[in-house]
């Protein structure tokens, strides 16, 4: 896809990419939701807007973002909120 004619093609990085579809979730309906339920939505508006991200980056990523707005995932259950 020409990069002029992405979706978010002003962004300057993954993350940016990432953070910015993961404002799409994260909002008032879905704050409660599971950890592995933003990935994959966050993995797929990624992939929808032209952006091949490895979902690895996209779970990190997100992981590091909910964290920040205190929102800690367990390691071991990877969606149960702690």
């Amino acid at each position: 896809m020409n990069e002029s004619k992405r979706h978010h093609s002003g962004y300057v990085s993954n993350q940016d990419i990432i953070h910015k579809c993961l404002l799409t979730y994260y909002d008032e309906l879905f704050q409660n939701m599971p950890f592995q339920w933003y990935v994959q939505n966050v993995y797929d508006s990624c992939s929808r807007k032209g952006y091949n991200i490895p979902i690895e980056e996209v779970e990190s990523t997100v992981r590091y973002f909910l964290q920040w707005r205190g929102r800690d995932v367990c390691p071991h259950c990877m969606g149960r909120w702690q």
